[in-house]
């Protein structure tokens, strides 16, 4: 890792969308047709097509919840460094431990990450990552961070709710009260910094370390 960490700021600018097939499909395209702003943030209000791990759909009800996608160009990070992909685990860890940080700013300590990205509130799932990347030859060089917390919703359909592995849960089941998205965006873009700048300073060791002392199994 670089010993300067740089002045990095995820969020700015922050692009409104209202109706789209996916954030991640969308900031991905951004970045193929060389358009793309390094900490771009683009933040939908609904997504037909919202993706999950491992081709899951993401659900979630229009303005209810954070629905997003940010992009790092890895050289802001430090322009000397060749960015490889084994540097991907150490930025994911950085990822999940900023995810989780934001959330449990207001749901509380038993907030938790599930392997390899979901936030959960004890048993239930309250947010998932989707990190993909671009590698040019054998050098990373873009990541798009998708991001889907829930905020206000507080139904959800009997498949989701019913699955032992997701049975999903939202900030205001929690805390028994509704939340600005918007600014709650804004404070999901400055915990994802921190977490990035720390990981920066401290290495993968640390950062890898602090993330299984977070980590639950779920059944």
């Amino acid at each position: 890792m670089s010993p300067a960490t740089p002045n990095i700021l995820l969020g700015a600018p922050l692009i409104e969308l209202s109706t789209i097939d996916s954030t991640n499909i969308y900031a991905m395209a951004q970045i193929k047709a060389g358009l793309a702003k390094s900490g771009s943030c683009f933040r939908a209000d609904f997504q037909t097509q919202g993706k999950g791990q491992h081709g899951r759909v993401w659900e979630s009800s229009k303005g209810q919840n954070i629905l997003c996608s940010y992009i790092l160009e890895l050289e802001k990070l430090d322009a000397l460094k060749k960015w490889a992909p084994t540097d991907q685990i150490g930025f994911s860890a950085a990822i999940a431990l900023g995810a989780r940080a934001f959330f449990a700013a207001f749901a509380g300590s038993e907030t938790k990450i599930k392997k390899p990205n979901d936030i959960y509130f004890r048993d239930r799932k309250a947010g998932g990552i989707l990190i993909e990347n671009l590698v040019r030859g054998k050098e990373w060089t873009w990541t798009v961070i998708g991001i889907g917390m829930n905020i206000n919703q507080t139904a959800f359909s009997s498949a989701a709710v019913n699955s032992v592995s997701s049975n999903p849960i939202s900030l205001q089941e929690i805390s028994n009260q509704s939340w600005d998205v918007k600014k709650m965006q804004q404070h999901l873009s400055e915990a994802l910094t921190t977490a990035i700048q720390n990981w920066l300073t401290e290495g993968d060791e640390k950062t890898i370390e602090a993330l299984n002392a977070l980590c639950i199994e779920i059944k």
